[in-house]
């Protein structure tokens, strides 16, 4: 099993999350604790890049439905971005299209003035 390789970079406001490896029941805790911790330092959006994802199963979608909920409640805006066909294929499967806004190009928001992305801790505001 690979672990989950977690990195953020913060520009004009926004976060955008770097997640690579395997999304599943041993990587769900990762994922959430590092994306509730950004959430919770208000940032005007947080993007989740999910381009590096190279499996992902019920469980590792149910922690994307959980940090949309906290980040709604929060009212950040919360987008995935490059989502891989491993990752379409599920959210399809499970009729969630309407539940996430799936966008390209997580590059695209980044800036040159952008903080460099981080392994390890979240991004502090």
């Amino acid at each position: 099993m690979k672990a989950l390789q977690l990195a953020s970079e913060y520009a004009n406001g926004s976060v955008v999350i770097t997640v690579a490896g395997e999304l599943d029941l041993a990587t769900r805790p990762d994922l959430c604790d590092y994306v509730h911790h950004i959430l919770n330092i208000h940032a005007d959006a947080v993007i989740i890049d999910l381009a590096g994802i190279t499996f992902i199963d019920a469980s590792g979608l149910s922690a994307l439905i959980v940090l949309r909920r906290h980040a709604r409640d929060l009212g950040t805006p919360l987008l995935l971005a490059d989502a891989p066909p491993v990752v379409l294929r599920l959210i399809k499967l499970t009729d969630l299209e309407d539940s996430f806004t799936v966008i390209s190009h997580a590059g695209g928001l980044r800036c040159p003035q952008a903080e460099p992305a981080r392994t390890g801790a979240p991004v502090q505001a």
